[in-house]
């Protein structure tokens, strides 16, 4: 009876065994997957890309056929396109891209995938294009990939030196207004328009000055005196200290107490990019 029992479980054992074999299927691939890449660059060639469309879009390409729209010789780095494609993404923006970084590279079906891409910009308002080329392993004629960019400012660390251009009367008929009661802690004022300058500035035969587009351009005139005779040049250095605060410095040699008393009166106005919602800016004296 034993062995009979014995018989039986095996011979269900054998019969489980075929119908799992038979209801066993290949494993489905656990999607998303994520796809390994090169950068493909045709940097110490000659070549250059052509034709790139700037679409925010990505274009598989899987032959030298295809290849060749968008390149400008014969002669670039080899790929074999029976192991490989090449991805090409490209786009364009309202600012300067200061960075592009590639930060991820997804499979979620048998030909969809999808390639994100961080953009930092910069303050600048030059339109920017871009593009940045992929190697991968071989993707169907039928893959398509899509584009997911994400936008990041720039970070700023202050505080931040803003460049200037010194701003000058010279060679015209212009003076700069003498005002009573200026003293060595020196004035700053913010001008942006014209008819603003024009209370600073003073000719007694007419005639022109150098022309400023406010629209574009904020006029900094700092003014003081001091009771000695100065020697040497003015400096001058422009910060930004936090998102709405600026600072200016301007520094000359300290003069010598001993010397003839003959008051210095002094400007020293710059030109800076448009200031419009500035109000104030701290202004520090340096005699050194």
């Amino acid at each position: 009876m034993r062995v009979h029992f014995t018989i039986v479980i095996s011979i269900l054992l054998f019969f489980t065994a075929i119908f799992s074999s038979c209801n066993d299927k290949p494993d489905e691939p656990n999607y998303p997957i994520k796809i390994s890449f090169e950068e493909y660059s045709l940097e110490g060639t000659q070549c250059q890309w052509t034709n790139l469309p700037y679409n925010d879009k990505v274009i598989v390409i899987n032959s030298n056929e295809e290849f060749g729209k968008y390149i400008t010789c014969d002669r670039y780095p080899e790929i074999d396109f029976a192991k490989h494609s090449l991805l090409m993404a490209s786009g364009k923006q309202n600012s300067g891209i200061l960075e592009l970084n590639v930060t991820d590279l997804q499979q979620h079906s048998s030909n969809k995938y999808s390639l994100s891409i961080d953009i930092t910009l910069s303050d600048t308002t030059a339109i920017n294009r871009w593009y940045i080329v992929l190697k991968v392993k071989k993707m169907s004629e039928d893959s398509k990939v899509r584009l997911n960019t994400t936008i990041k400012e720039q970070e700023i660390v202050y505080p931040i030196d803003i460049p200037f251009v010194d701003y000058s009367l010279e060679g015209t008929t212009y003076n700069w207004k003498e005002y009573q009661g200026i003293s060595d802690n020196g004035t700053l004022v913010i001008i942006n328009s014209k008819v603003k300058l024009e209370n600073y500035i003073w000719s007694n035969y007419g005639g022109t000055y150098p022309e400023i587009d406010f629209s574009k351009y904020t006029l900094l005139l700092v003014y003081g005196e001091d009771p000695y005779r100065i020697y040497g040049n003015i400096s001058k250095i422009l910060q930004q200290m936090s998102v709405s605060s600026f600072k200016m410095t301007v520094s000359y040699p300290k003069p010598n107490p001993t010397g003839p008393a003959i008051v210095t009166r002094w400007y020293t106005p710059i030109l800076v990019k448009k200031m419009d919602n500035i109000t104030d800016i701290e202004l520090i004296i340096k005699k050194i």
